[in-house]
């Protein structure tokens, strides 16, 4: 019934895909007005069909399903910022790195990369272990974010995650 209407089931179904989607990539992906898409939203959330979660700046859309967990939920708001899912490919493909490491692999100034750290150790999502003066990072969960990555490669579009499912693809059919 609360999805008869073809508008609001591409709407549910690019949320069920791309669980964390925002707004603005809603709009860029579907094509659809502003008004008439949180006109749509706001129907959704308000029948219990999808929730949205605040993360910062952006309002993140889930299904109201059972599929992902809080958690994972979590995990995936940090893996839609480019910056932060960059961060967890690097420590999970180098665990053990510094701040200085990552931001030369990725590209970014260490004080950006210092405040993306300092986001995910607060989450629980990297650990910190501090040596003397120099602290380095780990991912807590590894294989947990691996499977959201694999599960959900569709919906993002990047580079270095491609390169990250070929290495994971390619580990796993040698350890066969």
């Amino acid at each position: 019934m609360e999805l008869e209407l073809e508008t609001r089931k591409r709407i549910f179904e690019t949320i069920r895909s791309s669980p964390g989607i925002h707004l603005r990539e809603l709009e860029r992906s579907l094509g659809i007005a502003v008004g008439s898409l949180q006109y749509h939203l706001h129907y959704m959330q308000k029948k219990n069909i999808i929730s949205a979660q605040k993360d910062e700046q952006f309002l993140r859309y889930f299904v109201r399903d059972k599929e992902l967990s809080e958690n994972d939920r979590l995990v995936m708001s940090f893996l839609r910022k480019k910056a932060c899912r960059h961060i967890l490919i690097t420590l999970m493909e180098n665990p053990d790195l510094n701040n200085k490491d990552i931001s030369s692999a990725i590209g970014l100034s260490p004080s950006t990369v210092s405040w993306h750290l300092n986001k995910l150790v607060a989450s629980g999502v990297v650990n910190k272990i501090i040596n003397g003066r120099e602290s380095n990072f780990e991912v807590i969960n590894p294989e947990e974010i691996t499977e959201l990555i694999i599960t959900y490669k569709s919906s993002f579009f990047d580079r270095m995650l491609d390169n990250f499912i070929e290495m994971w693809e390619l580990d796993t059919v040698n350890h066969k």
